[in-house]
């Protein structure tokens, strides 16, 4: 999902490709998303163990994808008055939604007692990001 937002923080210049590879990117984590918390909660059954907080804060993640979702269905037109709220809205939930993401998986890796080299390798996916997004962002401020 941190793709998704790169794709529509710094190719607004390419409309309306970065919209549809915004909502292509963001629809796969989504069902991403639901199919793992799906297989969470089989196999919290099958292994008998309790993950209540990892398993909660996966629920209050799919909730936050299912309000993004429907907030697309009332999205206002570009021109509209209420474009700029809903926007506050969109990018608040979306962030909060991949902050509680990132700390639930590393969490998930906690838990299931994991070796470091999961949090290593992990956190370099994380850090690349971070960088990729670091140098869009000078790019696009020594642009303007």
């Amino acid at each position: 999902m941190p793709i998704g937002v790169t794709v529509a923080r710094y190719f607004k210049h390419q409309d309306p490709t970065w919209f549809y590879a915004h909502i292509s990117i963001q629809g796969i984590g989504f069902f991403v998303g639901l199919i793992g918390l799906i297989t969470g909660f089989s196999l919290e059954d099958k292994l008998n163990v309790d993950v209540d907080t990892h398993k909660g804060l996966a629920v209050f993640i799919l909730v936050l994808g299912c309000l993004q979702v429907m907030a697309l269905l009332a999205r206002p037109a570009k021109g509209a008055k209420l474009r700029k709220y809903w926007n506050w809205y969109h990018h608040y939930v979306g962030r909060v939604c991949i902050v509680v993401a990132v700390g639930n998986i590393f969490y998930g890796i906690h838990l299931g007692r994991e070796s470091s080299s999961w949090n290593i390798g992990y956190g370099i996916v994380l850090a690349l990001w971070v960088v990729v997004s670091v140098v869009l962002e000078l790019r696009r401020c020594t642009s303007d």
